[in-house]
């Protein structure tokens, strides 16, 4: 035995649905009448009751759009007629306002009825009469079923383009907050490579200028040992930065593996030839003065005073050339210096960029992979899947009227 066929009586407040209702469930004991919603039904006809009172409203026209969903057969009502002689004016006024909304009310049957009048019998046959043949015909629980199935189907599409539109924000805020955070993390790490670097050629440039000469030949190698330790700093903090992030620790680090070239240990021939020449022509200055200096004290120690000035200006020479040996080493150190740095500048700028770019794909790879985006995937795709099985599946049952062709107009016109 077939469930009964279920019918849906519903309005705004004090419009006389509870009356109309019940009218129905004695003038139709074969039908199911329900007054309000019920969860787990699909009723086969919606009937919309609107008091006489007053017309048709555009929130009245929603409380139906809501109503009739699911229902192919929609009638509107106008209740207490019996009380207001003005009702058809009401009647027209709501039918003028439901066919500008558009909506379920737009063209479907419009009565007038009187559930429990004051004085007579209630007027509810033209009403009965409308859904006894809606319900009676063959084609009316396709014609239900399918509008049953495209209102799904439109719930459902609208809640995968939320979905989908949500996940696109979800993705544009993680983007703009790993481009915040690398941004953040570039600047910090770039700030710490200079700092070391200036204090790395701080401090070479002051040892190159203090350097001695026998610690001319050593000084690249202790500088190139100093820039080791700077570059093993900077690489511990990018890693501590970016590898405790994402685990990138392991990216391999581009830094040069040999100092540059060592400066030339001694100045240019040129130059030599140059600091020979200034010395001896100092040391001769300083040989004649002390010559005449001596000389002068006594006439016998003319012969001494050469002496003495010879050996004053080989020594004075000799002190002037090597100090002008030392100076240039020290120039050459310290312009060398500059150089060394310059390469570990580049080496550590190369290793943020390479550090940064791991944190970028990690995270990206990350936010990808996400619970929360796997789970909108998730949804997304078994929405796809109930959207195509709906969409594939045909109603069952004839969808038009026996006897009526295809294009007929509005289907609640075989209920007139």
């Amino acid at each position: 035995m077939s469930a009964p066929e279920v019918v849906l009586v519903t309005g705004p407040p004090r419009a006389g649905v509870s009356t109309v209702a019940a009218g129905l469930r004695q003038r139709m004991p074969a039908v199911r009448v329900l007054d309000g919603a019920e969860a787990g039904t699909t009723p086969v006809a919606v009937v919309f009751v609107v008091s006489a009172v007053a017309p048709l409203t555009e929130s009245d026209c929603v409380l139906a759009d809501a109503a009739a969903v699911d229902a192919e057969v929609v009638v509107a009502v106008v209740s207490k007629i019996d009380d207001h002689r003005g009702w058809r004016e009401v009647l027209e006024a709501g039918r003028a306002v439901a066919d500008r909304s558009s909506g379920r009310l737009a063209g479907v049957p419009w009565l007038g009825v009187a559930a429990a009048p004051r004085l007579g019998e209630p007027r509810l046959d033209d009403l009965v009469d409308v859904l006894g043949r809606a319900l009676a015909d063959p084609s009316q629980r396709a014609r239900n079923s399918l509008r049953a199935k495209q209102f799904r189907v439109s719930r459902l599409q609208d809640e995968r383009d939320g979905l989908v539109a949500l996940r696109r924000r979800t993705r544009l805020d993680a983007a703009g907050r790993l481009s915040r955070d690398l941004r953040q993390l570039r600047v910090t790490l770039s700030h710490d490579v200079r700092r070391r670097c200036a204090g790395l050629r701080a401090d070479l440039l002051h040892r190159a200028g203090a350097v001695g000469r026998r610690d001319v030949a050593g000084f690249p190698q202790h500088a190139w040992e100093r820039c080791t330790e700077v570059l093993t700093g900077i690489e511990q903090d990018i890693t501590e930065v970016t590898g405790a992030d994402v685990g990138c620790g392991d990216v391999p680090v581009n830094l040069p593996p040999d100092p540059p070239p060592h400066p030339p240990p001694r100045s240019w021939r040129l130059e030599r030839q140059l600091t020979a020449v200034l010395g001896a022509g100092f040391g001769l200055g300083v040989a004649m003065v002390v010559t005449r200096l001596v000389a002068g004290l006594a006439p016998g120690l003319t012969a001494a005073g050469l002496a003495v000035g010879g050996v004053l200006g080989f020594l004075t020479t000799a002190w002037v050339v090597r100090a002008r040996a030392l100076l240039h080493d020290r120039a050459v150190l310290q312009a060398w210096a500059a150089d060394a740095v310059a390469a570990v500048r580049a080496a550590a700028d190369e290793r943020v960029g390479t550090g940064t770019l791991a944190v970028e794909a990690g995270r990206a790879g990350a936010g990808a992979r996400s619970d929360e985006d796997a789970a909108l995937g998730r949804r997304i795709a078994s929405l796809d899947a109930e959207i195509q099985r709906l969409s594939q599946r045909s109603p069952d049952g004839p969808v038009l009227p026996v006897g009526r062709p295809a294009g007929g107009g509005h289907l609640n016109r075989s209920c007139e």
